[in-house]
């Protein structure tokens, strides 16, 4: 469902000069270096609407880049038949602001935007890549393009992370009978309005915005980089049109492009009834018939003009065996709706979180479709073939999605993953020869987020490729597989790990010694890097717990020296950790927990916060040593 989201990228009207000494890199104020991998000299939009499916939209950008880190030197320009390209140009300025040369519009390279799941599209791809690396230097691009459908108006991101702004103005015209909805976030920004004729003229002006620096951990572009969110009171595409002036409102307007596309065919309405005869409940039909769909249907997408909105109807689905995420939700909803069970399509956005949709602003930044149950409180994710019943993922959990309902748009919330639902539960045996050597038996039992890459991995590779992914996951030194299986739940989000490994030399032998790592099967090692000039909260999405049962056969002759303390504790707000040593005569057994709780912190934790998984990663490196007495 990827067109729900535009990326709107700026467009052209300026004259290049042949050279511009105000591109020097010397006339950047410094406090706009501080942080910055690139300046934004100038730049300026201008959106004009002349009619609720007709617009313009120009950009000129020039851009010094200081390093290698920014992909500011490329601007990249999506277009289809609706919305026309007419002009994409460029030119390169050394640190002095003199001209290196001009980039032509024969210079850039057109591709197609088909993406890897999509049989097709009609969206392309125009972008320059200026390819230059003589830092700093200036770039200049400008493009116009021409639009004659307008489901959405282009958002401003004002910069990204580590990008300072010195001048930027962002100009939106419309007739005065078309409302424009906006809102700023990250900055305070109101835009001085002005009439001209029979049209109304929004425009922003900003200068010398200081770069946001990204950190490890830190809040997503959407909640910490200055942005104007704009959207359309009405807006008209292929002849349908619709209002943004409120969820409620957008959402009778993705009804209107729903009606009459649930029908099934005779045939599979008997296939239904069929598959459902024995069910007791509702919900066993909810499973049931989602088995089916993931049996029966495949993840394709299809999207041509307003088809990244619009599903195919299920019929389409049903004959061809397969639709993208909002053709397979509707036909999902279709089998429900033939069972007796209503069921709601949910526009949410799969990945990194965006803003927060609220009820106070409508703009409809979604790129993917699931589907709610609301009788039995069920999300189920139409597009993979592999999840169980009612689970949707890390990437779609714990975000405000909108309910499209009969009556129009509704905001929801879909189910947060807690700590207790992201587990491991992992039972090792350690058998340890003379010189070192170990045989390792592992088996884990892992649920929650825990799971998806060995669900992922079991259905989307060979047994040879399998055994080599799973491999990279593991974390003992030199190590050669023996034996390994992966099992997965089909109606709980679980899977089994078993895997037995001959390890050359897990513990370190000196003389007579060894030197054992205490828990080499499943060792804490991402410890946050240092930051002392913290300046973002810390955000920890999605808590998980991990519980180890460690045994380790020491060889016989045999004896302790030395061992860590038996017992440690560390908890507080972050998470809690616990490491027991039960020690026999030729057997070491440890007992360890952590759980890791999802937060939200100040800056200023952020020490204290990093000092409790430096912790971990100290006592999860732990070592004993033995020493041979015979």
């Amino acid at each position: 469902m990827q067109k729900i989201i535009f990326a709107f990228i700026l467009l052209p009207y300026f004259i290049f000069s042949q050279n511009n000494p105000e591109y020097a890199a010397t006339n950047i104020p410094p406090e706009l270096l501080k942080n910055a991998n690139a300046v934004v000299r100038e730049h300026r939009i201008d959106f004009i609407v002349e009619a609720p499916g007709k617009a313009t939209f120009k950009e000129f950008r020039a851009v010094t880049i200081l390093n290698g880190k920014t992909d500011y030197d490329v601007m990249v320009v999506h277009y289809n038949p609706s919305n026309k390209l007419s002009r994409i140009d460029g030119r390169i300025y050394d640190r002095n602001g003199s001209l290196i040369r001009k980039i032509n519009k024969k210079e850039s390279k057109d591709v197609s935007a088909i993406s890897s799941f999509s049989i097709y599209e009609d969206d392309r791809i125009r972008y320059l890549d200026v390819n230059h690396t003589d830092y700093p230097y200036t770039v200049e691009f400008e493009y116009e393009m021409s639009y004659k459908d307008l489901l959405n108006y282009p958002n401003w991101r004002i910069n990204e992370f580590n990008v300072a702004v010195q001048e930027a103005t962002y100009n939106i015209t419309l007739p005065v009978d078309l409302k424009l909805h906006y809102k700023p976030f990250n900055i305070e920004a109101e835009p001085t309005i002005s009439s001209l004729g029979s049209n109304q003229n929004y425009t922003w002006s900003l200068a010398n915005i200081l770069p946001v620096v990204q950190e490890p951990y830190c809040p997503s572009a959407i909640e910490l980089l200055p942005s104007i969110i704009a959207s359309p009171g009405t807006f008209e595409a292929e002849n349908y049109t619709g209002s943004m002036s409120s969820w409620d409102a957008f959402g009778k307007f993705m009804n209107k492009l729903m009606v009459g596309r649930d029908e099934l065919s005779p045939i599979m309405k008997n296939r239904v009834q069929e598959l459902t005869a024995d069910a007791k409940t509702d919900q066993e039909k909810v499973d049931i018939l989602y088995r089916y769909m993931q049996e029966n249907m495949r993840y394709v997408s299809v999207q041509l003009g307003i088809g990244g909105w619009q599903p195919f109807d299920a019929k389409y689905v049903e004959t061809n065996k397969y639709g993208d995420c909002k053709a397979l939700s509707n036909f999902m909803k279709a089998l429900l709706k033939e069972a007796g069970i209503a069921a709601y399509p949910v526009l949410i956005y799969n990945g990194q979180k965006p803003f927060k949709i609220t009820d106070d602003f409508t703009t409809p930044i979604f790129n993917h479709m699931i589907l709610h149950v609301p009788s039995e409180n069920y999300w189920l994710e139409c597009t993979s073939t592999t999840y169980p019943p009612n689970y949707i993922g890390t990437s779609n959990s714990n975000r405000n999605v909108l309910l499209v309902t009969e009556t129009g748009g509704k905001i929801g919330r879909t189910p947060k993953m807690r700590p207790t639902d992201n587990t491991e539960n992992n039972f090792s045996t350690i058998n340890l020869k003379e010189d070192g050597a170990a045989m390792v038996e592992f088996n884990s039992v892992r649920r929650g987020n825990r799971q998806d890459y060995y669900r992922y991995a079991k259905n989307n590779y060979s047994e040879v490729d399998l055994k080599k992914e799973i491999s990279k996951n593991i974390p003992l030194p030199s190590f050669s597989l023996n034996d390994l299986s992966v099992e997965i739940n089909a109606d709980e989000p679980e899977g089994i790990l078993k895997y037995l490994a001959s390890v050359p030399r897990y513990a370190s032998k000196a003389g007579t010694r060894l030197f054992i790592p205490l828990n080499a099967v499943n060792p804490y090692s991402s410890v946050p890097s240092a930051d002392e000039n913290r300046q973002h909260p810390i955000i920890v999405e999605n808590g998980y717990t991990e519980q180890d049962s460690i045994v380790i056969n020491i060889p016989v002759g045999f004896k302790v020296e030395s061992m860590p303390a038996p017992e440690n504790i560390l908890e507080n707000d972050f998470g809690k950790y616990s490491l027991k040593i039960i020690q026999d005569q030729y057997t070491v057994t440890i007992i360890r927990e952590l759980t890791i709780n999802s937060v939200n912190l100040p800056a200023e934790d952020y020490d204290d916060w990093r000092n409790f998984y430096k912790e971990v990663a100290k006592l999860d490196g732990s070592k004993m040593v033995v020493v041979n007495k015979t």
